[in-house]
C-alpha cells in the first residue's frame, strides 16, 4: 500500500509539474511578445532568456526520463514474448519425451501451459527459464527426434540469456530515471526562483503598463482542469505537509485555479 500510495503522489506531482511548465511557457511568449514594454528593464530582459534557456532544460531533461525507461521496457517485452514462445516448443518436447518414457517427475516439471508462463513475474520466469533449459540439456540427445535440435536448443538458450540481461537493463534504467526526476525538481525550483524574480521586475510597470501586469498577472495563474485539493494529514509528524492534488471524477468543465506567484 505504501509503494501504491508513493506512485500515485509521483504522478500527481508529474501532472503539477506539467501544468506549472505550461504557465510557464505562456509567460514566455507573454513577454516575448511585449519586449518593448520590458526593454526599459534589462534585468527583465535577461529573465526572459534564462526562462527560454531553463525551459529548454526541462524539456530535455522530461524527454530523456520518458524515453530511457520506455525503451529498455519495449526491449524488454519483445525479449519476453520471444523467450515465451521458444520455452513453450522445449517444454512440450520435453513433455512428450517424458510420456512416453514414462518419466514422472519430468512430465510434471513440464506441464506448465504457457499462459502461465506469460504470468509469470521477472525474477520467476528467469529461473523458471533456467530451469527449463537445464531440464533441456540433460536429454538433448533424446529431445532430437522431438524436434529439439542442437540449434534450437542454443536458439532458446541465447534466448533466455538475452531476456535475463535486458530484465538488468531495465532495472538499471529505474535508476537512471530517479537520477533525471530528481534533476527535473531541481530545475523546477530553480525556475520558480526565475518567475518570482520576474514578478518582482514586472510590478516596476505598474505606472507606466497596468494593463501589461495585469495580463502578465493572470498568466501566471497555474490553470489545473480536472482537479481539486486534499490536504493530506502527516500522521507521524502530527501536522499538515501536503497539499496534494487529487483527480475529480466528477464534472469539473472550467477546472481550478492555482496562483502560481509565490
Amino acid at each position: 500500500m505504501p509503494h501504491k500510495r508513493q506512485e500515485r503522489i509521483n504522478k500527481i506531482m508529474i501532472k503539477v509539474q506539467e501544468n506549472k511548465f505550461t504557465m510557464a511557457k505562456g509567460i514566455i511568449n507573454y513577454l516575448s511578445e511585449n519586449q518593448q514594454i520590458i526593454s526599459s528593464i534589462p534585468e527583465l530582459i535577461q529573465n526572459l532568456n534564462q526562462l527560454n534557456q531553463k525551459s529548454d532544460e526541462i524539456e530535455s531533461k522530461d524527454t530523456e526520463r520518458k524515453t530511457i525507461r520506455k525503451g529498455k521496457l519495449n526491449v524488454k517485452y519483445s525479449d519476453k514474448s520471444k523467450v515465451t514462445v521458444k520455452a513453450f516448443g522445449v517444454m512440450g518436447a520435453l513433455n512428450a519425451y517424458a510420456v512416453k518414457s514414462g518419466l514422472v517427475e519430468l512430465k510434471n516439471h513440464t506441464m506448465l501451459n504457457r499462459s502461465a508462463l506469460e504470468k509469470m513475474r521477472d525474477t520467476e520466469l528467469i529461473g523458471r527459464l533456467n530451469f527449463i533449459r537445464e531440464l533441456a540439456q540433460e536429454n538433448l540427445q533424446a529431445l532430437e527426434g522431438f524436434g529439439i535440435t542442437q540449434d534450437k536448443f542454443e536458439a532458446f538458450s541465447q534466448s533466455v540469456d538475452k531476456y535475463e540481461n535486458s530484465v538488468g537493463q531495465s532495472e538499471s534504467s529505474k535508476a537512471i530515471q530517479k537520477g533525471a526526476k530528481k534533476t527535473l525538481e531541481e530545475l523546477f525550483r530553480e525556475l520558480d526562483l526565475l518567475l518570482s524574480s520576474t514578478d518582482r521586475l514586472t510590478d516596476g510597470l505598474m505606472e507606466e503598463n497596468p494593463e501589461f501586469v495585469r495580463n502578465y498577472r493572470l498568466a501566471r495563474k497555474i490553470y489545473n482542469p480536472g482537479m481539486r485539493h486534499r490536504i493530506m494529514q502527516n500522521t507521524s509528524a502530527g501536522n499538515t505537509t501536503l497539499a496534494a492534488m487529487i483527480q475529480d471524477n466528477g464534472d469539473n468543465s472550467n477546472g481550478n485555479i492555482e496562483s502560481g506567484t509565490s
